[in-house]
């Protein structure tokens, strides 16, 4: 009778194929519109600087002679009229030229988050005009959450066809 011997070791290259695959999913995946918008949010919500300028919130709308758009409301809370107030910026995500941190208009080190289109499509219905860049305040002490969000706005942009570089730091602290 012949020897039907069966050899159990694993072959290098197979071993080699199977770690690719697996760690080529793990490396692939990233958030989807819906799961970066609802981070967005929540991050918006938890660290917006409600105490004075109001917090964001985001969503993807669509019309039928532009495609998807991007609608921010800021909600604030005014005392003069002792009720919330609201302000909206709609635009298509391809307008947007640059979102970066800045201390601008800030005492304190603290970022704010900056959207800028480098010609005036923004619009503010309230207002009926077009503006080219409106600020996200965020709360004092927290400029990491600040970093990160601004990463996830690029990556809302990237998914919705406008891939932006991240502005690079010329100076830091």
């Amino acid at each position: 009778m012949e020897n039907l011997s069966i050899s159990l070791k694993p072959k290098p290259m197979k071993i080699l194929i199977s770690i690719f695959l697996i760690l080529s999913t793990a490396l692939i995946y990233s958030q989807t519109r819906e799961e970066t918008l609802d981070w967005l949010n929540l991050k918006l919500e938890e660290f917006g600087d409600n105490q004075i300028m109001g917090t964001y919130q985001i969503s993807i709308k669509k019309d039928d002679n532009y495609g998807d758009y991007l609608l921010f409301v800021r909600k604030s809370w005014n005392p003069l009229l002792n009720r919330n107030t609201y302000q909206y910026y709609s635009f298509v995500p391809e307008v947007v030229s640059k979102i970066y941190l800045s201390t601008k208009n800030r005492t304190n080190s603290t970022l704010d988050i900056f959207i800028r289109s480098d010609t005036e499509d923004i619009y503010v219905p309230e207002d009926d005009e077009f503006v080219s860049e409106f600020t996200i305040s965020m709360k004092n002490g927290h400029n990491e959450i600040t970093n990160r969000i601004q990463k996830g706005l690029l990556h809302l942009l990237n998914l919705m066809g406008n891939n932006i570089e991240p502005q690079k730091e010329l100076f830091t602290n």
